[in-house]
């Protein structure tokens, strides 16, 4: 019953995006389209998007418990405990941090990258500037969705178990992955193999979560540091290897490393937490 609420809740945000990107679409006098599929690069219409994404994340977010029946002050509490476990945040943080600088640094040394700075220094020093402020608020939105949201409802509705704690965070895992493909974000790469690493990524963020005692802190942590990496990396590194090896800029976890990289992490998260 519980999965069947997020259901109802998260396609109603949907439609509710899609309405207004429907309007918005007719009043510049471009062709409708399927939800975030447009291809206008017209302002109203990709303002009016972005925004409709965040409305339709708190849209889920508050309206989801209210549904469940739980105030969103009650569920706020929850995924968010205090005291706040300062030192397994920041080893969690740090563990992401260091692990992604140094498969950076290996893949420098042995050539399968190069440095070379993008952009103007003037915009790549803006670009920067937003690389330290975006991915934290990125990171809470998603993880308060997709771990907060629909991991707890699975795990609640699933019996209690190890093996279905699992497959909660494995189907969690592949809603993570195919919402980043709703959007036409990434023209020209393949699909699947962004796909994977966003997948096998997602599964260590769930895996953090049942292991902070499905609270958010920790998720979180290891989220932001994985965003801020690869997008300050993508401002300086340009990769040289194939695809298979060090996957894509977006999606580093991609390739056969990352995805080693993310094992590494995922076994440090149960040793040291």
């Amino acid at each position: 019953m519980n999965i069947l609420v997020v259901l109802v809740v998260a396609t109603s945000a949907f439609c509710l995006l899609w309405a207004v990107q429907s309007v918005a679409l007719n009043l510049v006098g471009e062709p409708l389209a399927w939800p975030l599929r447009f291809t206008t690069r017209n302002p109203l219409v990709r303002w009016t998007s972005r925004v409709m994404i965040h409305i339709s994340w708190l849209i889920i977010l508050v309206a989801t418990p209210l549904a469940l029946g739980i105030r969103p002050l009650d569920a706020l509490h929850q995924a968010f405990p205090t005291p706040v476990p300062w030192s397994s945040i920041a080893v969690a943080f740090c563990i992401m941090f260091f692990a992604s600088s140094m498969m950076y640094a290996l893949w420098i040394i042995v050539g399968w990258a190069r440095i070379e700075p993008q952009h103007l220094q003037k915009t790549r020093r803006n670009k920067l500037i937003r690389r330290f402020l975006g991915p934290l608020p990125l990171a809470t939105l998603e993880e308060a969705v997709f771990r907060g949201v629909l991991l707890e409802q699975l795990l609640r509705s699933f019996p209690q178990s190890r093996t279905y704690t699992a497959l909660a965070i494995i189907l969690s895992s592949a809603v993570f992955s195919s919402a980043h493909f709703v959007k036409r974000s990434y023209p020209g790469k393949p699909v699947w193999q962004p796909a994977y690493g966003l997948f096998i990524v997602s599964r260590l963020f769930g895996l953090a979560y049942v292991l902070g005692g499905r609270s958010l802190w920790l998720p979180i942590a290891l989220h932001a540091a994985a965003v801020f990496v690869v997008e300050v990396a993508k401002l300086y590194v340009v990769f040289q290897a194939p695809a298979w090896l060090v996957g894509y800029a977006e999606f580093p976890q991609s390739g056969l490393v990352g995805s080693i990289l993310v094992l590494c992490v995922a076994i440090a998260l149960v040793v040291l937490i």
